[in-house]
């Protein structure tokens, strides 16, 4: 969702180490010091996020993969349950191959581990923020062959776009894409997918900013180009 220019940039950290979480708002304060901040620190407080206030949406979700209350990565649905659709930055003390190609799938923009020190973090956080995709380059290097990368992200300090978005679409995301090439609009893919309608677009802005597409029309082509969609 784009912001308006005459309003704070809206940033909502969830971890649940407080240490953690105060360091990485006085980063987000030193480069953003007119940011307003929203913390939380489990999927409780996240799921109460829900009933923010209307006009109160987020700009930038910096979350921890593992929050207490769920499995790792159940923030991410959560965070569709609350109706919360900006880019998401995943970080984490684990920099896993599974987890970030589960964090990616998803729908997170970046997978950052904890280790980065606050320069990098904010660097990579402001790549994510403008709509960007990023990975530290010697965290792809480690999940070379186990990542597929998504399309128009690139490692930082590499170069070059990745032709090939592979599995990271999840299968939800698969159904209403195929919708979307024959022409449904978000009430009838919602009603043979028996979801609500605000619920298609969270997916269909997820399908657009995984293929790097700035329309339906053009996360069509690319997805027809990539092998995606079942029909001709």
């Amino acid at each position: 969702m784009e912001r308006a220019a005459n309003r704070p940039m809206r940033v909502l950290v969830a971890d649940d180490h407080p240490m953690y979480r105060d360091a990485l708002e006085l980063y987000l304060m030193r480069d953003w010091p007119q940011a307003s901040l929203t913390a939380v620190g489990s999927l409780e407080e996240l799921d109460a996020l829900a009933h923010r206030p209307e006009g109160q949406d987020f700009d930038l979700v910096v979350m921890d993969w593992q929050l207490p209350g769920g499995e790792g990565g159940a923030g991410m649905d959560r965070l569709d349950a609350a109706g919360i659709d900006a880019p998401v930055a995943v970080v984490t003390g684990h920099d896993d191959a599974a987890i970030a190609r589960e964090a990616l799938t998803r729908g997170a923009c970046a997978f950052l581990p904890k280790t980065l020190s606050s320069v990098a973090l904010v660097q990579m956080l402001k790549v994510v923020a403008v709509g960007g995709s990023v990975v530290p380059a010697d965290v792809a290097l480690r999940m070379a062959g186990a990542l597929p990368a998504p399309v128009g992200a690139a490692p930082v300090g590499g170069s070059g776009a990745a032709s090939d978005s592979g599995g990271l679409l999840t299968e939800r995301e698969c159904q209403v894409l195929e919708h979307l090439a024959g022409g449904a609009t978000n009430k009838e893919i919602g009603r043979v997918l028996d979801l609500q309608e605000v619920t298609i677009k969270l997916h269909t802005r997820r399908i657009l900013r995984k293929l790097g597409a700035k329309n339906r029309v053009e996360a069509v082509t690319r997805a027809r180009d990539l092998g995606l969609l079942s029909g001709p």
